[in-house]
C-alpha cells in the first residue's frame, strides 16, 4: 500500500461474522483491483438473555483502518460503507444511541412474522413491501422492540440501519439508501416511501423511519473529529449500496459494475440466476417490476433492490453459516479446520456411509445451536443416516445438501418466472469452493460461471466511482 496515481476508493464491508477496509483501485481500463487494508472479527455478542452488535467496536475498527490508510499517503477519492441487511438501532433526540442495535438472530424475534401476516394479511403484505416473510425482517424486530421495549421506543427520534449508524459518524448523515430500505419489510419499494399505513396498523411509529435515497450518491465529507483521529483528509462519503447483497449485485448492472467488475460475458437475464454466497446464499433474479400478485410464495421469496433502484427476486438461503459454525467447535477442541483441507475432506468422504445424508439447511434447529455439529448429526440420525464423524464428513454433508437447496430453489424459481434459467452466477467468498460449484452444476442442471470472491467490497467501490464521476 501506498500513494498512487490510480483513483483510490475505501471501501468497508461489514460482514456478520468478519469486517475488512478495503482500497478499490480503477485502472486504465476501467477495472478495480482490491487491497485488503484491515480485517477484524466480528459477531454478535450474547448478554443480558440477547444478542447484540458490538457497534463501538466496529466503529474503532474503522478508524483505525482509516489511520493505517492516512499513515500510508493514500488520499481516498471516497469512503462507502456496507454492511449485512435488516439489523438497526434507535436514538434519542440527542443522537445517542438507546440501546445496543440487536442482532437478527436474536431469540426474541421468534414467531413473530406469523403474527404480523395475520393482522396485515400475507398477499397485502408482499405486494407492498416485497419482502419475505421472516421472523428476522425489521418490521418483526421493531414489533418485538414495541412489546418488550415500549418505554424505549417511545423515546425514538430516528431509527438507522446498520451501515448508516456507522455512516453518521463519519459524516453526520441521517438517512438510507434504497438497498436497505428493500430488505425491511417496511419500505413500499414502488411507490418508493415507506409503508406507513403498515406500520399504523401494527402500532409502530413510521415517522422515526429515515428518508431513502436511490443511486449513488455523495452525501458529506468526513467530519472534523474524524479527521483528527485518522489523518484523512475531507474525503467525500458516499452512499447507494448499505446493504452488501445490493452491493455484490451491483456488479451485474452496466450503470453500477460495467467492466470495472463483471469481467465475465453474462448471459442474458432470462438465463440467469446470481448466487452471492456468504455466511448466506443470496439467489436472484434481476426483473423489471413485480410479478402478478400471488406469483411468489412469499415464506421463500421477496423482492430487494439494486444501487440502480431496479429489482431482483431473491431468496435468502443458508449458505456459509453451517461450516461456519462447525469450525468454531473444532477450533475450540483444538481440531485442524483449514477451509481448503475441509473442502477436500468433503471430496473424498463423498459416497461413504458417514457422509451419506443431506440434512435441509433451512431447517429451525441449524438457526443459532450451541453445537453446530450436534445439530447436524442430530439431524442426520432422525432422518435414518449416520452420523458424520470426521471433518470432511460433516463437510460433505453441509456441501451436499447446500447443493440440494440451490438446486430446489432455482428449480422453483423456473416455474413461478417461466425462464430457463440455465445459467448461474456464484460470485462472493464461497464461489471459491470449487467442489460446491460442481455439485450445484450436477444438481440445479446449470452451468455455473464463477464470478469474484470480493464481489461486495468490488460493488461497494463500484457505487463509489458512479457517485464521483467515474474512474478517471
Amino acid at each position: 500500500m501506498g500513494a498512487t496515481s490510480q483513483p483510490t476508493y475505501l471501501a468497508f464491508d461489514l460482514g456478520a461474522s468478519s469486517g475488512r477496509a478495503v482500497l478499490g483501485r480503477t485502472g486504465p481500463d476501467g477495472r478495480i483491483g482490491l487491497e485488503e487494508v484491515h480485517r477484524f472479527p466480528n459477531g454478535p455478542v450474547e448478554d443480558d438473555g440477547g444478542l447484540f452488535w458490538d457497534i463501538e467496536g466496529l466503529f474503532a475498527h474503522m478508524l483505525e483502518a482509516m489511520r493505517i490508510v492516512a499513515a500510508s499517503g493514500v488520499r481516498p477519492r471516497a469512503i462507502g460503507v456496507d454492511t449485512w441487511g435488516v439489523d438497526f438501532g434507535l436514538l434519542d433526540a440527542s443522537g445517542e444511541l438507546l440501546a445496543r442495535p440487536r442482532c437478527y438472530r436474536d431469540g426474541r424475534n421468534a414467531g413473530i412474522s406469523a403474527r404480523v401476516v395475520e393482522r396485515i394479511g400475507a398477499r397485502r403484505l408482499q405486494d407492498r413491501t416485497g419482502s419475505m416473510h421472516q421472523d428476522h425482517a425489521s418490521l418483526c424486530q421493531l414489533v418485538a422492540f414495541a412489546e418488550r421495549e415500549p418505554e424505549r421506543l417511545a423515546r425514538a427520534a430516528r431509527l438507522l440501519f446498520i451501515p448508516d449508524l456507522l455512516r453518521r459518524r463519519l459524516c453526520g448523515d441521517e438517512a438510507t439508501d434504497v438497498t436497505f430500505a428493500s430488505t425491511t419489510q417496511m419500505y413500499d419499494v414502488g411507490r418508493r416511501q415507506w409503508a406507513a399505513d403498515i406500520l399504523e396498523e401494527l402500532g409502530l411509529p413510521a415517522g422515526i423511519l429515515p428518508p431513502v435515497r436511490v443511486g449513488p450518491t455523495v452525501v458529506g465529507g468526513l467530519g472534523e473529529d474524524i479527521r483528527r483521529r485518522t489523518g484523512l483528509a475531507d474525503v467525500p462519503v458516499v452512499a447507494g449500496c448499505g446493504h452488501d447483497t445490493g452491493a455484490a449485485f451491483g456488479i451485474c448492472l452496466p450503470a453500477i459494475g460495467g467492466r470495472a467488475c463483471a469481467a465475465d460475458e453474462l448471459p442474458p437475464t432470462d438465463d440467469l440466476a446470481v448466487i452471492s454466497a456468504g455466511t448466506w446464499s443470496i439467489l436472484g433474479v434481476f426483473v423489471d417490476g413485480h410479478l402478478p400478485s400471488g406469483t411468489l410464495p412469499p415464506t421463500q421469496f421477496g423482492y430487494e433492490a439494486n444501487p440502480d433502484g431496479s429489482l431482483r427476486i431473491v431468496r435468502n438461503l443458508t449458505g456459509g453459516w453451517l461450516i461456519e459454525q462447525c469450525r468454531k467447535v473444532w477450533e475450540a477442541r483444538g481440531v485442524d479446520c483449514d477451509y481448503d483441507a475441509l473442502v477436500d475432506g468433503a471430496r473424498a468422504a463423498a459416497g461413504s456411509e458417514r457422509a451419506s445424508a443431506v440434512v435441509d439447511p433451512e431447517a429451525e434447529d441449524f438457526y443459532n445451536p450451541d453445537d453446530m455439529t450436534a445439530a447436524i448429526a442430530d439431524a442426520c440420525r432422525a432422518g435414518g443416516r449416520p452420523a458424520p464423524e470426521a471433518p470432511g464428513e460433516f463437510a460433505q454433508v453441509i456441501f451436499a445438501s447446500l447443493a440440494d437447496s440451490y438446486a430446489r430453489s432455482i428449480e422453483l424459481l423456473r416455474e413461478r418466472t417461466r425462464r430457463p434459467l440455465g445459467h448461474l452466477y456464484m460470485i462472493g467468498g464461497m464461489s471459491r469452493n470449487a467442489y460446491l460449484n460442481d455439485l450445484t452444476a450436477e444438481r440445479a442442471g446449470v452451468r455455473v460461471i464463477v464470478g469474484p470472491a470480493e464481489a461486495t467490497a468490488m460493488g461497494n467501490v463500484a457505487v463509489q466511482v458512479a457517485a464521483t464521476g467515474g474512474a478517471g
